[in-house]
């Protein structure tokens, strides 16, 4: 993440979340090491973490009054279409069967490996797109990037204004503590 408010306070996610998402380490660690959209380009796992803990406490099998699944809270309609999307590259995944990438159920979406590929996927296809800006990445995760795209920026939503303070909070804590 290039441009993230580095005045803002760094807050700590509760130590149950902290403690839950050391259990997904591999995954976060994994997923976000692969080039998705940009040759060369990763995410940052900080990031990642940063938003597991915000969207889900890191739970993965919470499912959001939205419908939103898992521990990134992804869409079943938007998890699907990244499934396929990723399923047509060929690549064989670590921790998902490719073959699982052609038909995904949104109780799919509570597997916690499956549900950070897709993520990480989702989160570099919106990174790429909104030039590593924090604000707008997230705006794009909860709002649509279509959303972002209307407003030229931050979606004024008051869910969405709070999910990037969280984030970036919790951005700022993985990243001053080192992960």
């Amino acid at each position: 993440m290039r441009q993230v408010a580095q005045n803002a306070r760094p807050e700590a996610p509760a130590r149950s979340t902290r403690r839950r998402l050391r259990d997904y380490e591999s995954y976060v660690q994994y997923f976000s090491g692969l080039a998705y959209t940009r040759r060369g380009v990763n995410l940052n796992t900080n990031f990642v973490r940063a938003l597991i803990a915000a969207e889900s406490g890191a739970r993965p099998r919470v499912v959001s009054s939205a419908g939103a699944v898992g521990l990134m809270q992804i869409r079943p309609e938007t998890g699907r279409r990244a499934a396929r999307a990723l399923h047509a590259t060929g690549y064989d995944f670590r921790f998902v069967d490719r073959q699982r990438l052609r038909n995904v159920s949104a109780g799919d979406l509570k597997d916690p490996a499956l549900n950070v590929l897709i993520g990480c996927y989702l989160l570099d296809r919106y990174n790429a797109e909104f030039g590593d800006h924090l604000a707008r990445t997230v705006g794009a995760w909860n709002a649509g990037p279509e959303r972002v795209r209307q407003h030229r920026g931050t979606p004024p939503y008051a869910e969405t204004v709070e999910l990037i303070r969280r984030v970036n909070a919790f951005y700022l804590f993985f990243q001053r503590r080192g992960g």
